[in-house]
């Protein structure tokens, strides 16, 4: 496991897609932190907030709302924690917002292999 907070936070709108994405991170090893808005997730870790370690961001949250933009409010209380943006298409917004803000990306469906693998670059 590499040296940093062992939290992961999950944004997603989707139950069915948090829970699955939560399964695989838990079977890693990690903490998880399942929400769809920066103040659920705020709510649910306290002061804990600055201890993530990474951030599962999906892109599309509905109207209005992106998962970039989320991942940036969580990251700005934890700066070290590494962020990664999940999309039905490499085209358009997402990928744009991703890489203006310095995030990775990877194409929905993600295998769990994937995840683990991200997870334990450092």
């Amino acid at each position: 496991m590499p040296l940093r907070a062992n939290t992961v936070v999950i944004i997603d709108d989707e139950p069915a897609a948090a829970d699955a994405l939560a399964t695989i991170v838990r079977d890693w090893g990690a903490d998880v932190t399942v929400g769809a808005d920066a103040e659920s997730i705020a709510g649910q870790l306290g002061p804990r907030i600055g201890e993530v370690g990474w951030i599962i961001a999906d892109f599309h949250l509905g109207p209005g709302v992106d998962g970039v933009r989320l991942a940036r409010e969580i990251a700005e209380a934890a700066p070290a924690a590494r962020v990664l943006v999940l999309s039905g298409s490499f085209r358009g917004q997402a990928s744009a917002e991703a890489a203006r803000a310095g995030y990775e990306i990877m194409l929905k469906p993600v295998r769990a292999e994937k995840i683990v693998s991200w997870l334990e670059r450092a």
